[in-house]
């Protein structure tokens, strides 16, 4: 144990309780619980057989009830500070942060703090984090961590992982006698647990450290990528050490609710009474002293009186939709998202600028603060259009449910659009018939066009009273792939490949205007786009952020095998992202008219998957 030297703070010391890894001792923990907590009490146990009990670990210690009796004894001390104790470990010790995260709920732990082991599979599987039931062993079925267990909420948590790491792998799999979830998948579930709602985040890179940054609820989940193998460097010290620092003086709550004492919302008689509990306080008297001026008295009841009653502003709420069809539709056709260029033959110096449209279905009354949903006509990439009969009908189902739709058209084969010549060169290297070759090369032009839509829609937003936090895009079996191809390539891919000095219709595009897709609808499409494009420039852009996939496919299908359906689900299995598989048993290609039987055998159609399915990745509120 370590206790600063300093002057004891108003409220008392924190306390870092830091958890080595398996061999290492307590002593050992300290250096390092200094370097990132010099201004905390330091408490470093030495595990049974210098290791913490979890699966693959020789250990059979008590040791998350040691944490717990520990935590208890601690905050009986006068110089601590019980509303601020921390948790950091390392390797095993941070499998032990993990899983006391897991499983204590001790209202003074606030903050967690994992190196080099991010979430197991025992911890978390089947969509939910367990505890075991009684002692782990490794040929039990996930190590015999069979309890099912919610943590609790309001708590910080950082991982640190790095990408070479060779003892636990960043990308999850088996190590050290357990089986680990990729990094980004942890940290979403941990963030998701916490209260973030939607996919998972992109990484952002923190100046030139090296590291990258994925950060949730405001910095209150992160993962830190870094590169230090199975260890720490100084600059990834240097940003736990910022994560757990205590601010000196936390920020007050928005000024519409100062008085809001209880946070229910509403300023009422339970903050009168807390504040009246705190009256005469003149030492860290908190949210109590309304007037900051260092003293709970008259004042501060008298501001709280003359608001007495009043609700807080609450933030921007998910959208409301409706579940039947409530709304009458305003339909706006034949609108000019953007141009591209037509070639007299593929990419010959003749061509002209044709013109790019969307028809928008707007639901009217609906107000603001409303989703919205991208559809894509399919037909082979060498035909269909924005409005045939399917694409109306499933913008008219959404729309008139509070979704602002837009169905788009895109240049097909036909149209010859401009195409990469390294992609037609690739293309043209495989032996695929020349139907399929054809489709290949139409796929480029396709995509380019689609996500110029989007962005047109992203520059529009504010027009429509959208909310592009929500945005879906869908379509049948070209326009699935499609849906997926835009949505999980990144946003220079399909727009970067020529300049506008080869195509200058790019320049109508919104190139400046970002969106980022939150749920995709796919029927009976694939991933084909993708892979396409992994093959021409050498690219995988499948990954942990990518959005949730909905996905509805024929077994009999002879247009797009349902190969491509399993191989949809594969991919997101792999990459930790939630998709659903409606298999369409004896359906072909285009069974729009298909059901499936729910959990009490009532049909559903398609439409009514799809729409369960968006509201509930994308957390809607359905009235």
């Amino acid at each position: 144990m370590s206790v600063p030297s300093v002057d004891m703070p108003a409220g008392g010391f924190p306390v870092g309780i830091v958890l080595h890894g398996n061999g290492g001792n307590g002593f050992q923990m300290l250096n390092l619980g200094g370097n990132l907590l010099s201004d905390h009490i330091l408490v470093a146990p030495t595990g049974y057989l210098n290791a913490w009990n979890l699966c693959g670990e020789n250990s059979e210690a008590p040791d998350i009830a040691m944490l717990s009796d520990l935590i208890v004894q601690l905050t009986g001390f006068s110089n601590v500070d019980a509303e601020h104790i921390r948790l950091i470990g390392s390797s095993n010790g941070a499998g032990l942060v993990n899983q006391a995260f897991i499983e204590l709920d001790h209202p003074g732990l606030d903050a967690f703090v994992a190196i080099v082991s991010q979430m197991n599979e025992p911890q978390y599987h089947q969509g939910s984090f367990y505890r075991p039931s009684g002692n782990t062993d490794a040929p039990l079925a996930f190590c015999g961590y069979d309890e099912e267990v919610v943590p609790a909420q309001g708590r910080k948590y950082l991982s640190m992982c790095n990408h070479n790491d060779s003892v636990v792998p960043y990308n999850g799999g088996p190590a050290v006698g357990n089986f680990f979830l990729p990094a980004e998948v942890a940290i979403h579930q941990v963030a998701l647990q916490q209260g973030h709602t939607g996919p998972p985040v992109s990484g952002e890179p923190l100046g030139t450290s090296g590291l990258t940054e994925f950060s949730y609820l405001e910095g209150d989940v992160v993962l830190i990528r870094g590169g230090a193998g199975h260890g720490m460097d100084a600059a990834q010290m240097e940003m736990a050490a910022a994560f757990l620092a205590l601010d000196e003086d936390p920020a007050p709550p928005s000024s519409d609710c100062l008085a809001d004492l209880d946070g229910d919302g509403q300023i009422a008689v339970g903050d009168m009474l807390l504040l009246l509990g705190e009256f005469g306080c003149v030492l860290g008297c908190g949210l109590a002293d309304l007037d900051a001026d260092g003293l709970v008295g008259v004042t501060d009841v008298l501001a709280l009186l003359n608001v007495f009653g009043t609700p807080c502003e609450q933030g921007p709420s998910a959208p409301v939709v409706m579940a039947d069809s409530t709304y009458a539709l305003l339909v706006d056709t034949a609108i000019v998202y953007a141009q591209g260029l037509s070639h007299e033959t593929l990419n010959s110096p003749v061509s002209e600028a044709m013109p790019l449209l969307l028809d928008v279905y707007v639901p009217q009354g609906a107000g603001d603060n409303r989703p919205a949903i991208v559809i894509i006509h399919g037909g082979g990439f060498t035909g269909g259009s924005r409005s045939g009969w399917r694409q109306v009908e499933l913008a008219e189902y959404f729309a008139s449910r509070g979704w602002v739709a837009f169905s788009i058209d895109y240049r097909v084969l036909g149209d010859k659009g401009t195409v990469p010549q390294q992609w037609v060169d690739s293309v043209m290297s495989t032996d695929a018939a020349p139907s399929s070759m054809g489709q290949s090369i139409a796929i480029y032009p396709a995509h380019r066009d689609a996500k110029a839509a989007l962005r047109w829609v992203a520059a529009h937003a504010e027009d429509y009273g959208i909310n592009m936090d929500y945005l879906t895009v869908g379509g049948g079996s070209a326009g699935g792939i499609t849906s997926v191809g835009v949505s999980v390539t990144d946003p220079e891919d399909f727009r970067d490949e020529l300049t506008t000095a080869a195509d200058p219709t790019l320049a109508t595009t919104h190139l400046d205007q970002d969106y980022q897709v939150h749920t995709i609808l796919d029927f009976w499409g694939s991933q084909v786009s993708v892979s396409l494009l992994q093959g021409v420039y050498g690219v995988n852009r499948f990954d942990a952020g990518d959005p949730p996939l909905f996905i509805a496919h024929g077994t009999e299908d002879a247009t797009v095998p349902y190969i491509n359906a399993l191989l949809l689900q594969s991919t997101w299995n792999n990459i930790g992202v939630p998709h659903v598989l409606h298999t369409l048993q004896g359906e072909g290609h285009g069974p729009w008219s298909a059901t499936v039987d729910d959990a009490d055998g009532n049909p559903q159609s398609l439409y009514e998957l799809a729409f369960d399915y968006a509201v509930a990745q994308q957390m809607l509120v359905v009235q």
